[in-house]
């Protein structure tokens, strides 16, 4: 049985997602001397939503979330039923806002392409996925050994090979529980972290402890509800006083929402960035999107 970190919240009045992290990684299933294949993934985008075509085997495309604020996968029970999916175990879904488990079954998937490129056997959890637009969550970081370089504002992830040529320049970030994070510094000057969520739909969300410490042009007011699995509450929203950097991104007087314990940057802002992740090392390198000198 393998334990699943489940911080996932969605808001009534605008989405919002915490990341989700899996202990130990569902993410692909290979032997240690099996690395996964390089190429370019395609995505496509909407407002809200970064989305990859997934396909098992030779069969139909199936819309799939990319999600770089999970390290698993996580498929709707339809897939399930339909490809006739083998259980190969369970996992214990933690809430990460109470604590609080579930267990969830696991299921292979023996044949898989992640938009055009050949992914082989991954493994995910399975569950009642809301279906208005995907069937599930697919991660990144299925592609441990090698580099994977995400680009929205070009709608690719190129997976490369982790050679120097490939590894970027600069220093790069350390995962922040085991996800993509990336350095924030706020109008006090202190520096704290972020993680990377394309599940985000907003630019940036700060701790709730953190509205007794940043400067803001007025009191933070409620802007809406979040719901997890196992609990809701209310989200506040205010505007800034100063700036915050995010890497090469600084963002002058900004508008953020409260939430939770954890900082996430948004999809909003990650069209403005270039990421490198680095699966195995587990490590972030960050820098303004293919073609623009500033962010």
């Amino acid at each position: 049985m393998q334990d699943l970190n489940w911080r996932s919240i969605g808001l009534v009045v605008a989405l919002l997602s915490i990341p989700v992290s899996f202990t130990p990684s569902l993410a692909a299933d290979r032997k240690d001397d099996t690395l996964p294949p390089t190429g370019r993934i395609r995505l496509f985008q909407s407002n809200d939503r970064v989305l990859v075509m997934m396909r098992i085997g030779a069969g139909e495309l199936v819309p799939m979330v990319f999600d770089t604020g999970s390290d698993g996968h996580s498929f709707d029970t339809l897939i399930v039923t339909r490809n006739h999916l083998r259980k190969v175990g369970t996992t214990v879904e933690i809430d990460g806002s109470t604590g609080q488990r579930r267990t969830l079954p696991t299921f292979a998937i023996p044949d898989v392409s992640i938009g055009g490129l050949r992914a082989g056997r991954i493994i995910g959890v399975s569950l009642d996925y809301d279906r208005d637009d995907a069937m599930g969550i697919i991660s990144p970081e299925m592609f441990r050994g090698r580099l994977v370089s995400v680009d929205f504002s070009a709608n690719r992830a190129d997976v490369l090979t982790k050679t120097p040529a490939h590894i970027p320049a600069g220093a790069s970030t350390a995962y922040q529980g085991g996800l993509p994070a990336t350095e924030v510094k706020t109008p006090d000057g202190s520096i704290t972290f972020a993680n990377f969520d394309t599940g985000f739909n907003g630019e940036i969300s700060l701790p709730i402890a953190m509205m007794k410490n940043v400067p803001m042009m007025t009191a933070a007011s409620i802007v809406g509800k979040y719901q997890t699995i196992n609990a809701e509450g209310l989200v506040y929203g205010a505007q800034i006083r100063g700036d915050i950097a995010v890497g090469p991104l600084v963002l002058k007087n900004p508008r953020v929402t409260f939430i939770g314990d954890v900082m996430n940057i948004g999809l909003p802002l990650m069209r403005r960035l270039k990421i490198v992740l680095d699966p195995a090392g587990k490590r972030t390198w960050v820098s303004c999107a293919s073609g623009a000198e500033h962010c």
